[in-house]
């Protein structure tokens, strides 16, 4: 893999440098947006435009205030991912206990991940309409039919469902993220609120949890809420937060940097119980986010198919319930972690590549097994292409010969648009399909699959066709030697930046993620002291020109060759971290890649 360096925007470097930022933010700012926003790091309310500026939010939260005061039964629908979770614990939290509106008025529905599938399919709208037509009975004297569906991070491409939902006295708002199919919105909805619609002049980057935690925030308008309620809505970006980062929307927008921002302030107070039992007595990052909360909020629906755990988790109220739920989301992330280990090594196994034919033989890598899971799969195949650098779709069985795919985009492709392509060529193979540019997923019946194998892989070589795949890792320079475009210009040299003000100044600008990434940087650098450490002897503890250095997870297995001696020169690849110990603090170096630099021939 290959080192590029991020390009920066020269104008965004002046304009922080003229404002007084240290160069090495004005670097990182630079490298990540090509606009100057001081928003982007100060986090204030002007980062949120209006609600109402979102085409139908209006007429949703109007909609949305009439069910309630007219004391009408709700249905709630959401994906059952972690975009979709945190979207419904949204809704609930807000009807429920700010507004007021009962349980029995209520109803809390999740799709089946394999025998009801990704977004408003029929056996869900089945399944609304059995809701609105049920008898009531001696244990249900409140129940009264459904009259308003609210859909969340699901519903732009589900024009049919919703039809029907319609035509059976049902109303429903649409609220969802993801993109809008090329015949349009669902006509039939009362409203669509999707800043991804043509017209909608709002930030299009955000989450389905933030499409509805905007939507109540314009329902709380609606309502006349009191600044009380309003700030409990405000409070419900700690959701907002969790489900923006594992849904890998952009970093670099600025409403999503407030999300996260205020979210994770939100739920490091710990006053929600469900934080309370998650993060014990530690404090939540973005990090803690997406690779120890999500996963878990994901293995409920991953292993068994049904939501119903996490949503639990995140809506429960009694810690006991909590505290069990959230128990068995970590015994099944324990499953999940297993079967994924499986499957990857069988898919890499079956494969028979390795990186060196990759670009002749695979521009994709398509997987099917029996043995496949349909709940794990989508981590897999982000798994293989991160380690062969090209995309990935993994198959597993669902039913009555259908299968169902989850695809990785790798750096390069636009998988969504592939697949679009695709349907447009082949119609009528897709029972389903959906997603964004870099995962999505897809379901035909069997019989198709040899065609998919063979045709599909043609428009990947073709949409990629005019682009250098080769993989890379971004950096963000050097910290020895300023290199900047506007220290070139001048022939400025600034001193050495490797030190704790620096590290301070870079923690300053969190949170770090999909399009806002953590910065990277790489140096030429003396190592000496060069040990292994660690329980299991597999990390190594260096100095970099002087400076301790932690390269984990090094060796492969203990007992293995050191990649580098002390006294080599070598290229490093690396992070800034804080080592605190008795009191003190100490600058330290993460090595995320290091090589020996061979002396050259002369």
């Amino acid at each position: 893999m290959r080192i590029k360096k991020r390009e920066i925007n020269q104008k965004v470097y002046d304009t922080c440098i003229e404002n007084g930022y240290p160069e090495i933010i004005a670097r990182i700012i630079a490298g990540r947006t090509d606009t100057f926003n001081k928003n982007i790091f100060q986090f204030t309310l002007d980062a949120i435009k209006p609600a109402e500026i979102m085409a139908d939010c209006t007429k949703a939260a109007k909609r949305i205030a009439h069910a309630i005061r007219n004391n009408e039964s709700i249905i709630l629908f959401t994906d059952y991912d972690v975009d979709g979770c945190t979207s419904m614990a949204i809704l609930y939290e807000t009807l429920h206990n700010i507004f007021g509106v009962p349980d029995s008025k209520i109803i809390k529905l999740t799709g089946h991940r394999t025998t009801d599938g990704y977004g408003l399919t029929d056996p869900i709208a089945n399944k609304i309409i059995s809701i609105k037509n049920r008898q009531p009975n001696k244990s249900k004297e409140n129940f009264t039919p459904p009259t308003l569906v609210i859909t969340a991070d699901a519903g732009a491409s589900d024009a049919a469902r919703i039809r029907r939902l319609s035509d059976e006295g049902i109303d429903v708002i649409v609220t969802d993220h993801h993109i809008i199919p090329k015949e349009g919105v669902p006509e039939a909805a009362f409203a669509v609120v999707n800043p991804k619609q043509e017209g909608c002049q709002y930030d299009d980057n955000i989450a389905g949890c933030g499409v509805v935690w905007l939507l109540m925030t314009a329902l709380s308008k609606e309502m006349g809420c009191p600044i009380e309620q309003k700030q409990k809505i405000h409070q419900l970006l700690d959701h907002v937060a969790l489900g923006t980062v594992a849904d890998l929307v952009p970093l670099n927008s600025v409403i999503n940097r407030y999300f996260v921002k205020k979210g994770l302030e939100f739920m490091n107070r710990k006053v929600r119980p469900c934080w309370q039992v998650a993060l014990n007595q530690r404090d939540a990052d973005t990090e803690f986010l997406a690779f120890q909360l999500a996963p878990r909020i994901n293995a409920s629906s991953r292993m068994t198919c049904e939501a119903s755990t996490a949503i639990d988790f995140l809506i429960e109220s009694d810690l006991e319930k909590i505290d069990r739920a959230y128990k068995q989301l970590n015994l099944f992330n324990i499953d999940r972690q297993k079967i994924e280990k499986e499957m990857f090594n069988e898919a890499k196994a079956s494969m028979d590549i390795t990186n060196a034919d990759l670009d002749k033989t695979y521009p994709i890598l398509i997987y099917y097994s029996p043995k496949n899971h349909p709940g794990i799969q989508g981590i897999v195949a982000g798994k293989l292409s991160e380690q062969f650098g090209i995309p990935s779709i993994l198959f597993a069985d669902v039913a009555d010969g259908i299968i169902t795919g989850s695809g990785r985009a790798g750096q390069f492709l636009h998988l969504r648009d592939a697949l679009q392509t695709f349907d447009d060529k082949f119609p009528n193979i897709f029972i389903a399909y959906g997603g964004h540019k870099s995962a999505a997923g897809l379901k035909f019946h069997k019989d198709n699959l040899e065609l998919f194998k063979r045709e599909f892989p043609k428009i990947v070589v073709e949409q990629l066709a005019s682009k250098d795949t080769t993989p890379y890792l971004h950096t963000d320079g050097s910290l020895k030697v300023i290199d900047s475009a506007g220290d070139l210009q001048t022939n400025k040299t600034l001193n050495n930046q490797i030190n704790l003000q620096t590290y301070y100044h870079i923690e300053a600008l969190r949170p770090f993620g999909m399009g806002f990434a953590a910065p990277l940087f790489n140096d030429q650098m003396l190592a000496t002291d060069v040990r292994v450490m660690g329980k299991s002897p597999i990390h190594l503890s260096m100095l970099l020109d002087g400076v301790r250095a932690a390269f984990f997870y090094a060796l492969n297995k203990p007992g293995d060759p050191l990649p580098v001696h002390s006294g080599d020169v070598v290229d490093v690849v690396y992070t800034l971290n804080l080592n605190s110990w008795q009191g003190r603090e100490n600058l330290q170096l993460v090595i995320k890649g290091i090589k020996k630099v061979e002396p050259s021939v002369q």
